[in-house]
């Protein structure tokens, strides 16, 4: 099939699965996206090694580039800040999923969102080759399902529509995105581990 006609045909698919999803979704969606700007907080709930605390996001930078600072609540206590270059967010098809306190500048990987790349490769193919635990890691390729995730946004539930990610061998690896082009937020991950959005505030 000639270039342009598979573009037309995935434009088209994306279309009608946007027209498909409930008035409530897209209300939720475009709620979503106008909340997310410099000084909004992402708060979520992780449970590790047997530890349940809160990871806190404060954005400081969205777009081409991405910042923000980030605070672990007890009993892990730690905080520090994340600053992702054009080029990952553009390109990466790596994650990064654990800071040291301090500055962490990500020139290879994504954290808290995926990149462009794998969003443009799960929306024309339906799923996406992942290093899922750092650019040095092995890729993994996760096969997508349509999904809607509720969360809590400016003290209302929401229902947002998006992508499971799912694949894996010896450990099943599950990665929820907000399918939205602007914002491809990860809202849940489960890496033998998990991490699960429960609220965003905007300033």
């Amino acid at each position: 099939m000639p270039v342009m006609k598979k573009f037309i045909c995935s434009v088209a698919i994306i279309q009608f699965l946007f027209l498909a999803l409930p008035a409530q979704n897209i209300e939720d969606l475009a709620s979503y996206e106008s909340a997310m700007k410099p000084g909004t907080v992402l708060t979520y709930d992780v449970n590790a090694s047997g530890k349940k605390y809160k990871y806190i996001i404060t954005i400081k930078k969205l777009g081409d580039e991405i910042a923000f600072d980030w605070t672990m609540t007890e009993p892990v206590n730690k905080k520090g800040s994340v600053a992702i270059s054009t080029n990952a967010v553009s390109m990466a098809d790596a994650l990064s999923n654990y800071f040291t306190e301090g500055e962490s500048k990500l020139e290879k990987e994504t954290s808290v969102f995926i990149s462009r790349k794998i969003f443009n490769d799960v929306s024309s193919t339906s799923e996406a080759s992942i290093k899922v635990n750092g650019a040095s890691d092995t890729t993994t390729v996760l096969s997508n399902t349509i999904s809607e995730f509720n969360f809590n946004l400016n003290g209302n539930l929401v229902a947002v529509p998006g992508w499971e990610l799912q694949g894996g061998s010896e450990i099943k690896y599950t990665i929820d995105v907000i399918e939205s082009t602007k914002f491809p937020l990860i809202v849940r991950m489960d890496l033998g581990w998990t991490i699960q959005l429960a609220e965003i505030k905007k300033p």
